[in-house]
Formats: C-alpha cells, sequence, structure tokens
C-alpha cells in the first residue's frame, strides 16, 4: 500500500506541477482546461477508489492509464485523447470504488451474521447443557445393560 500511496503522490505532484504553469491564455484553452479538468477529477477518483480498499493492481492499472492521459495532455495535439482516456479513468475508478464499498459491507455483514449465529448457538448450548449430560448418561446405562 505504501508503493501504490507514492505513485499516486508521484502523479499528484506531476499534475500540479504542469497546472501550475504560465497564467497566459493560448488557443486552445477551453480544450485544455477541460482536458485539465478532467485529469484531477480521474486522479481524485483513483485516490477514492484506493482509500476504498480496491486491489493494488486494479490501482497500478488505473494510474499507468492517468500517466498515458497526461502524456497525452502534454502533447496538446492530443488534448481530445487525454479527456476522453481522462473520463475513461475517472468512470472506471468510480466503479472500483463503489465495488470496493459493496465488497467491504458484505463482508462486515456476514461477519456480524456469524457474530449472531454464534451467540445463538453457543447459548442454545449452554441452556441445553443439562439434557446433553443426562442423554450421555441414558447411553451409558444402555449399554451397560447389553453388557
Amino acid at each position: 500500500m505504501h508503493f501504490r500511496f507514492q505513485k499516486l503522490l508521484g502523479i499528484f505532484l506531476v499534475l500540479t506541477f504542469c497546472f501550475s504553469g504560465g497564467g497566459g491564455y493560448t488557443s486552445g484553452q477551453p480544450a485544455q482546461v477541460y482536458a485539465k479538468s478532467q485529469l484531477v477529477k480521474a486522479f481524485v477518483l483513483v485516490q477514492l477508489a484506493d482509500l476504498a480498499g480496491a486491489s493494488p493492481g486494479q490501482i497500478s492499472q488505473l494510474a499507468n492509464n492517468l500517466n498515458l492521459a497526461l502524456q497525452y495532455q502534454q502533447n496538446s495535439s492530443e488534448l481530445n485523447k487525454s479527456a476522453s482516456l481522462s473520463s475513461a479513468i475517472a468512470a472506471e475508478a468510480l466503479g472500483l470504488a463503489n465495488t470496493a464499498r459493496e465488497q467491504v459491507s458484505f463482508h462486515q455483514g456476514v461477519a456480524y451474521s456469524m457474530a449472531v449465529g454464534a451467540g445463538f448457538a453457543s447459548a442454545l448450548i449452554v441452556t441445553g447443557s443439562h439434557r446433553i449430560a443426562e442423554f450421555a448418561r441414558r447411553l451409558r446405562l444402555r449399554r451397560m445393560r447389553l453388557d
């Protein structure tokens, strides 16, 4: 997990340096602003998926795709690819985060159900232990009579 955090932090730092460029206006600024906002959105959603408990392999794949989208964004002729890839990454990261949350909820539900079931079973055993002892005594008496 420490490695994933460093990788995501590196991506965030690269994005921060890319966005801290000069404040001048360029002819393609609206497309660049859209591509940058999509990259930031995708990055935040990848972090959300990581925090929600998505697998390291899936997070690594998303981080690699984010790096590719960042490369597209840096090459201004491929801004559309960057924006569309960032949108796809954001959607996939959001889906991973939701899936991870659902899995955590399911596992918690199973654990709570097992705890309640174990409590119920132990209560039955405790309250019926005198019957079990009496049943065992009857079995021993039957064996003695048969001998």
